[in-house]
């Protein structure tokens, strides 16, 4: 199982949904990391150690709770998850680690699947 280092940041949300949602899909070492350690500071971030093919389940999860869009930025070691209001909801922003941008709106599992497999 391919697993991966993952964060989310989001403001505006509830802490214990998305913690929820990360243990149902099996993350572990889920955890709140303090505000100060990122500048500028964006409000919560939590980090936790998850499976790629679960990382799927929890965008399609955020994406239809949330109200804005996501960018999954899966350029580094660690895939980064942002909950931006500048996209609408539903949509998401991927990152791959070529730097390619895909830009999907109301995507199916596998196509954000094959996008997160394929950028690690």
């Amino acid at each position: 199982m391919n697993e991966s280092d993952v964060e989310f940041a989001f403001s505006d949300e509830e802490t214990k949904a998305l913690t929820a949602i990360l243990e149902q899909e099996g993350a572990s070492n889920v955890e709140e990391v303090a505000e100060q350690d990122f500048l500028p500071v964006i409000g919560v971030i939590v980090a936790a150690v998850i499976a790629l093919d679960a990382l799927v389940n929890v965008v399609i999860k955020l994406m239809r709770v949330w109200k804005c869009g996501l960018i999954v930025d899966a350029r580094g070691s660690i895939v980064r998850t942002e909950k931006n209001c500048d996209l609408p909801r539903g949509s998401v922003l991927v990152f791959t680690s070529d730097g390619t941008e895909h830009s999907l709106h109301e995507p199916k599992e596998e196509d954000i699947a094959a996008l997160i497999n394929a950028a690690k």
